[in-house]
């Protein structure tokens, strides 16, 4: 049997305006088709696969060309046969299960030593979180850029750069400090910065141009030659 390459492809490319969508966590809701679409811009060549592999039904995503073009790149030097994709991550899977087992039944061989000690409960405590979190946006340039909209993924937190590309947001007691990636929300402009919410004032955030995003329905399916 010859093997069978996949790859995925945007089936029925979508006109809708991304930004005019109401939004969600991680997605936006499209009222003309009335479905999810999935914002895959920030998700590895493995999530994606594992979105699609898990999904019951099709999937509407958005993501860019570079992204699609690496992907199926991807897709096409695994070494799948004409089986299911699907199974041959599922292979992985069962293998990595029995290296870690292996791993741990050797480490067993080894002797056992046991020592009394005392646990100080101190990893338990709430970091303290700071009352606001600031920084800069720069342009290509170095230059500061004004007028740049940042939002906290997941979270209602937003600000707005002022002319010497400065922001400020203020933080309450109830924030989670699990959503620490602060986005740019730009036709023009694209950047992702991991808070530290150690301290305030947080590292630059340097603005790159934004790909062109392609949005609609995606399928696997064989690749033609």
């Amino acid at each position: 049997m010859k093997a069978r390459i996949n790859e995925v492809t945007i089936a029925e490319p979508c006109l809708q305006n991304w930004d005019d969508m109401e939004k969600g966590a991680g997605f936006n809701f499209c009222t003309a088709c009335s479905k999810n679409v999935i914002d895959f811009s920030g998700y590895t060549n493995a999530e994606i696969i594992r979105v699609l592999a898990n999904s019951g039904s099709s999937v509407c995503g958005r993501l860019s060309q570079s992204q699609l073009n690496q992907l199926n790149y991807h897709l096409a030097i695994v070494p799948t046969t004409n089986r299911n994709w699907m199974k041959y991550l599922g292979v992985l899977a069962i293998g990595m299960s029995i290296f870690v087992m292996d791993a741990r039944a050797e480490n067993l061989k080894t002797p056992i030593s046991i020592t009394k000690s005392i646990h100080h409960k101190t990893d338990d405590k709430k970091p303290i979180l700071p009352k606001k979190i600031y920084g800069y946006v720069i342009g290509a340039d170095s230059k500061p850029a004004a007028g740049i909209r940042l939002v906290i993924v997941d979270t209602r937190f937003f600000a707005l750069t002022d002319k010497n590309g400065r922001y400020e947001i203020t933080l309450d007691n109830q924030f989670d400090v699990k959503n620490n990636q602060l986005i740019v929300e730009s036709m023009r402009f694209g950047a992702v910065l991991t808070l530290d919410f150690s301290k305030e004032k947080q590292n630059n955030l340097k603005l790159k141009k934004a790909e062109p995003m392609i949005m609609g329905r995606m399928i696997m399916a064989p690749k033609k030659k």
